[in-house]
């Protein structure tokens, strides 16, 4: 007797062993391949069960409400319609009974739309983490799989998906449903967040379709329950679909009036943003705010000098020097903001808003003809010959407050990227009591890495005023006037690298290089 029970022990752990050895088998991730593609199931139906515009095609749902607060408990319903091909930017309509909804309930009902499907056609890539997707069960009949979504490439408008974990359950080799929760609060004070998202497989087309929704959570003003039906569904080439459980009840009665209401997908700008989204570009947020530092030294060469006094004649100082060996170097400090605005996908304006500290320092070296007769001169005026100079030191610092614009026309061909920049700025020098204008030129193309990683290169002209006129106020109340001819360099190259934090921030480091020494940093952040 105890023989057999000692059998049977050996026998039931041989056993255990065995299915525990299976499960652990199982456990293990298909080579060259994913559980998802394993079981035809595309990454697009995780995308679908976090924002149900994600699926192709368009597509009716019943939506019905439970509200639950210190009032009382309160039921609404309406009717979701989603055609991507009606009114770019207003891609949703949603039906009411009229005298449903109060104004204050219609324009919340209207901005959480709004809120939860703006820019959700956006995203290039799987919303989920592919590298999260792990088996955690699997039975006779069921098999259930976990995963999370993407912490990088999720638009702002949908951050709350960040939270979400997910279950995905296959029942005979069949996609069920997927399950949502929350691991901390959303967006709206939303606690205990749940949504069961339910699939049928398409009758007369291959691939899922979402055929319901259950969603809860809670809130300061109570508990919310909603449920979405499929009431119909059309591919994208406009065959009607159809699937298990189809209903063809009328979701309103016939003698009960409507509504249609609008809701608007996205921002207004860019103008024709939505048909470039839809067409497979990727487009930045449509305005920034960026806060920019500029150094750059450049090479002056001084062409003629004329100065006088109070309304008197200018005189011309420039025989006095050897200009075209003189020395004289711009050092430029710029600190500005730049607001900018994408008007349409691929004309950019920008104002530009600072202040700049300017070092002019250098040698203006005497024409030795002119030097020569001042040596020659020193006796009789009481100087020492061997104390006249070879030339006259410059260093000037000025302070200067711009105001401007700039204009930039971009585009690109896949990760290939390419624009044209015009920048306009009038500087005001108030210690010279001046102005000068500046015109800039910048031409770049560039390459976008994963990760939100661009690196460019290209060239930048710059064109300032040739003649800079201007006053000081002399101690002793006299006015001295003066005129300056310079050239600056005009082209130099450029380099830089940009890396984008997410969908908000970036930040860019530019360097020129060629008779222009810069160095530019950029933060910016989109709205």
């Amino acid at each position: 007797m105890k023989t057999l029970k000692v059998k049977n022990y050996i026998l039931t752990g041989v056993l255990i062993f065995s299915l525990a050895f299976s499960a652990s088998a199982q456990q293990e991730a298909p080579l060259n391949s994913s559980y998802l593609s394993e079981h035809g199931i595309s990454p697009k139906i995780l995308d679908a069960a976090a924002s149900v515009l994600l699926q192709e095609g368009s597509f009716i749902q019943n939506l019905e409400i439970e509200i639950d607060n210190t009032s009382g408990k309160e039921h609404l319903k309406t009717q979701i319609i989603y055609d991507p091909s009606y009114k770019d930017g207003k891609d949703i309509r949603f039906v009411i009974e009229q005298g449903e909804f109060s104004k204050p309930e219609l324009k919340a009902l209207k901005k959480a739309i709004e809120k939860s499907h703006k820019l959700s056609r956006l995203s290039r890539k799987n919303l989920y983490d592919e590298s999260s997707l792990k088996l955690l069960s699997n039975s006779q009949d069921q098999m259930v799989f976990g995963f999370r979504y993407s912490k990088n490439d999720i638009e702002p408008e949908l951050k709350d998906i960040k939270k979400y974990k997910g279950k995905l359950f296959l029942s005979n080799g069949v996609l069920d449903k997927v399950e949502l929760t929350s691991d901390s609060r959303l967006s709206g004070g939303k606690e205990n967040f749940k949504r069961i998202v339910h699939f049928k497989k398409a009758d007369n087309r291959k691939g899922y379709i979402v055929s319901g929704i259950k969603e809860s959570y809670d809130t300061k003003n109570g508990a919310q329950n909603l449920t979405f039906t499929t009431a119909d569904y059309k591919a994208p080439d406009g065959t009607d679909i159809t699937w298990e459980g189809k209903s063809s009840q009328p979701f309103f009665e016939k003698d009960v009036a409507i509504d249609t209401v609008n809701v608007t997908l996205g921002w207004v700008l860019p103008i024709f943003g939505k048909p470039a989204t839809k067409l497979g570009y990727g487009l930045p947020r449509p305005v920034g705010l960026n806060v920019i530092l500029h150094s750059q030294d450049d090479d002056l060469d001084f062409e003629g000098i004329s100065v006088g006094f109070g309304d008197g004649d200018l005189a011309d100082l420039s025989s006095l020097f050897d200009l075209q060996n003189s020395n004289i170097v711009q050092t430029t400090t710029t600190y500005f903001v730049r607001p900018d605005v994408w008007i349409f996908p691929f004309l950019n304006v920008a104002g530009i808003f600072g202040r700049a500290d300017n070092t002019v320092a250098g040698d203006f070296i005497l024409d030795e003809e002119f030097r020569q007769g001042i040596v020659d001169l020193a006796p009789f005026l009481g100087l020492d010959p061997s104390d006249i100079p070879q030339a006259l030191p410059l260093n000037i610092d000025v302070s200067a407050n711009i105001i401007g614009g700039s204009v930039t026309l971009g585009g690109g061909i896949g990760d290939v990227f390419f624009s044209g920049t015009y920048q306009y700025i009038r500087a005001s020098v108030e210690e010279a009591n001046t102005t000068t204008n500046a015109n800039a030129y910048v031409l770049m193309a560039g390459y976008r890495f994963p990760n939100n990683l661009n690196i460019f290169a290209g060239s930048m002209g710059q064109y300032y005023d040739s003649d800079v006129a201007g006053f000081f106020e002399l101690d002793s109340g006299d006015t001295l006037r003066y005129n300056v001819n310079f050239t600056p360099t005009t082209w130099n190259a450029i380099m830089g690298v940009n890396k984008g934090f997410g969908k908000h921030w970036d930040l860019m480091v530019q360097l020129g290089v060629g008779g222009r020494e810069q160095l530019t940093a950029q933060l910016g952040y989109r709205f």
